[in-house]
């Protein structure tokens, strides 16, 4: 396999070591192979948390939410996530409490894209532009007498020809990179050990309504999830792209990187294990920390026009979040700092 490209970048809070994936399936890949390449003390760290996770499924914890998985074997390959029934009692109450944040933006002037029409055949058919200026034709060849009858035959059999008068007819956004607004969306994923598991869930959810919200409004967004950790005055991260501009939200791969404790608390503790590993630096025995506001000094150095969705473990503090981010992207539609 193709090896990530190593980048580091200097914040004033230390160093940042990190790589960046275009997909959950990229970092799965990456990490599955590290695992059997790392040095002989992070095998030990690596080990340790194997042994550690069996004796946490063997007692009545709550650490990887519900529902409690069954094996170590089941962590490892989770890819889908599971907390669905939590996501319906939830939601609802997210949605109600964005309801004052969203109906701000809702009511802000956005800029939106401009539709025009060519006719050289770029972008979208418009069949309803076409039917505007549709008309019928019976076209009639008097070159010689036989093709006059010809034609007459046409039209007593009713053959005739649907023309338009309209000619473009191909609709597409006009500057659209000038006239689009994007927003680009970063979210830190996992907690610190003193969390429950389905408080992770807080995070994701809202972020989630907020993509949504921003797209049905003419906002073309882009979501990368932040996997890492610190210690030793550095930071070891894994930039992970969930969606793309031009895509649509695939909540269960956000949900799965943001708030899914099996697998941030399995797979992700393998991630940042390998990480360390592939900058050549031995992660601690407790993997490190979380720093507060790492997100947000991480992408002010690698994109300061991107906007970050710290950790919130409950309601209240991630519609906080999410009402901080609609006006720091107001005041940037409107040149303010």
């Amino acid at each position: 396999m193709s090896r990530p490209q190593k980048h580091t970048a200097q914040s004033f809070d230390g160093k940042y070591n990190y790589l960046l994936f275009d997909s959950v399936y990229a970092l799965n890949a990456f990490v599955d192979y590290e695992i059997t390449q790392l040095s002989a003390d992070n095998a030990s760290r690596w080990n340790s948390v194997s042994s550690n996770t069996k004796s946490n499924l063997s007692s009545d914890t709550d650490w990887y939410g519900t529902p409690k998985p069954k094996s170590v074997q089941e962590l490892d390959e989770h890819r889908t996530f599971l907390g669905m029934p939590l996501v319906a009692k939830t939601q609802p109450q997210i949605k109600e409490k964005l309801t004052q944040y969203l109906e701000y933006l809702n009511q802000a002037v956005l800029p939106k894209p401009k539709m025009a029409y060519n006719d050289r055949g770029l972008g979208v058919f418009s069949f309803d532009r076409a039917a505007m200026g549709m008309y019928q034709t019976f076209p009639v060849n008097t070159s010689s007498q036989i093709n006059t009858s010809v034609s007459q035959l046409h039209i007593e059999l009713g053959n005739k020809q649907i023309r338009t008068s309209v000619k473009s007819v191909y609709a597409y956004f006009k500057d659209k990179q000038m006239s689009y607004p994007a927003l680009q969306l970063y979210i830190m994923a996992g907690a610190n050990a003193q969390v429950k598991g389905d408080d992770l869930l807080y995070v994701g959810l809202a972020f989630a309504e907020l993509v949504e919200f921003m797209e049905l409004r003419g906002v073309s967004v882009e979501v990368n999830v932040l996997l890492g950790t610190s210690f030793d005055n550095q930071m070891t991260l894994g930039c992970i792209r969930v969606k793309r501009f031009q895509d649509k939200l695939d909540k269960n791969q956000l949900l799965l990187m943001s708030s899914d404790p099996r697998y941030f608390r399995y797979r992700g503790f393998k991630s940042l294990v390998a990480l360390s590993n592939y900058f050549g630096m031995t992660i601690p025995s407790g993997l490190g920390t979380i720093k507060a506001s790492m997100g947000n000094n991480f992408v002010k150095v690698i994109n300061p026009k991107g906007f970050v969705f710290e950790q919130s473990y409950s309601m209240d503090s991630a519609v906080k979040e999410v009402s901080q981010i609609i006006l720091n992207y107001q005041n940037q539609l409107h040149g303010k700092k």
